[in-house]
Order: C-alpha cells, then structure tokens, then sequence
C-alpha cells in the first residue's frame, strides 16, 4: 500500500511506480563542499562521520555523465518518441537499444525515461483530465523465465494493482491496459529483453504480446537488451515461427551504444 511516504534514493526499485516517480522527481544530490585538510581535521567525530557518508553517496551516485554516446542515443530516442503522436487506432513505432553488456544501456534508458517523465509532467501535470494520477513511464525488468502473464503481472505489480495476483493472461492484459489509459502512460520500458528465450514457446507468446502491445495501447515500447539481433528480434524468418518475431522487428527501431576505442584519435578525444 502506498502511505503517502516518499522513498529514499537508496531503497528504491524501478519496478514500481511510486519508486520510479521518486527516482524521476527527486531533486539531484547536493555536491559537498570541498574541505581542506585543515578543516577536516578540524570537524567533529559526528561532523566527520556526515560528512564522510555525504562523500561516499555523492562518489557512488555521479552521473549519469552526458557522453557522446549517450547523447547520441537521446537524440535518436526524442526523435523517435516524439514522432509518435499517432491515434490511438494506429500502431507506433518501437524502440530496441541492443547493445554489449557494460555499456550503460539500462543507465541511459533510465536517464532518458526520466527526463521524458519530468516532461510530461510539466506539460500535462501530475493528474489526468479524469482526476487519476499521471504515470508517463512504466518500466518492467524481464528475467529468464518471462511469459504473457508474467509481463502482465509485472506490469500490474508496477502499478500497485489490487487485481494481480488472481486471473487469466487475458484478464491482466486487459487490467494494464485499463491501467495505462487511465494513468496516460506514454512510454513503456521493457528491460534486460535478452533473458527471453526467443527461440522457445515462451519467447514467441511474447513476441506476440509485444506486438498486441503495439497496436493496442497509445505507448511507445522501448526494449533493452543484449544480442537482440542474434535473439531473432529482427529476424525476418518466413516459417510461421519466424514471422511472430520479424513482425516485432519490422516495426522497431534499433538503437546502438558505441563503446569508447583509443585507436583513433577521435576516440581518445572521446575517452579524454
């Protein structure tokens, strides 16, 4: 249940949406102010310890730092959502970034996921026309043993729904889309997208599914994962197996993340 309390950055999972609108609408950390020596010598045991611990969360929390590489992609992921002004009785395009592990795929999503959220919320404001909370972004982490009514679940656990522990995959369905109308989501992240088994039984009920995403709710899907191509997402098979995932991949975009190289100069430049 939702008490109305404020979670603190240190114990927040994305996975739920009070948590990801505290991460999206919490005010950055204040940098500490850079003491001499002297002067740390100076501060009190309890004065020290504060200011110490302020250090460690400010070391351990820098960034996400705006690299060409992350520009480069927030660019290519603006241009892309906000060409989705679609109807509703149109499909919108789909986003995949697919790129090596390590790279800062998930970081940069997530910077971007919450900058779009800040947005929306300064346009549009923190309730709908209907009075319901505003929710711009769902974001659902997938693990290896993903199905349809697991990603529903998951998707009605992001938004506290009371009704997902009971039903069919159909019925979940039907409940998230209930809740995304309601909420005026706009963008659905779908993270570590690689733990699917595509080739699977379980891998092509999602693949369905995320093209029953496509067409029927008003959002733009952003996939992440690694080796998505050699999963099969943009696969343009021609047996019935095959086309379940080419159709996901005809209508997705797919976005990269360069890694940083020292063999040309104009990488070091960008390492530097």
């Amino acid at each position: 249940m939702n008490d109305g309390s404020v979670p603190q950055p240190g114990s927040l999972a994305l996975s739920r949406k009070e948590d990801f609108k505290a991460f999206a609408e919490s005010p950055r950390r204040i940098r500490p102010d850079l003491l001499t020596r002297k002067q740390l010598k100076s501060l009190p045991t309890q004065a020290r310890a504060d200011y110490d611990r302020q250090r460690r969360q400010w070391h351990a929390n820098i960034g996400p730092v705006k690299t060409p590489q992350l520009t480069e992609l927030h660019e290519d992921l603006w241009d892309i959502v906000d060409s989705n002004e679609q109807d509703g009785d149109k499909a919108k395009g789909a986003v995949a970034v697919d790129a090596f592990p390590g790279l800062g795929k998930t970081t940069s999503v997530l910077a971007f996921a919450r900058d779009f959220h800040q947005r929306e919320i300064e346009e549009s404001g923190a309730f709908t026309s209907q009075g319901h909370e505003r929710i711009p972004v769902c974001r659902v982490g997938l693990t290896g043993n993903t199905g349809m009514k697991d990603l529903n679940r998951a998707m009605l656990e992001f938004f506290g729904h009371p009704g997902q522990m009971r039903g069919t995959t159909a019925q979940f369905g039907r409940r998230v889309l209930d809740c995304v109308l309601s909420c005026d989501v706009r963008l659905v992240v779908l993270d570590d997208l690689h733990f699917l088994k595509w080739g699977q039984k379980s891998g092509i009920e999602v693949s369905n599914h995320l093209k029953w995403i496509a067409n029927e709710f008003p959002v733009t899907l952003l996939m992440v994962g690694v080796e998505l191509a050699k999963k099969g997402l943009f696969g343009e098979g021609t047996n019935g197996r095959d086309t379940a995932l080419a159709q996901t991949g005809r209508r997705t975009t797919r976005l990269g993340l360069r890694p940083f190289t020292i063999d040309t100069e104009a990488g070091r430049r960008e390492w530097r």
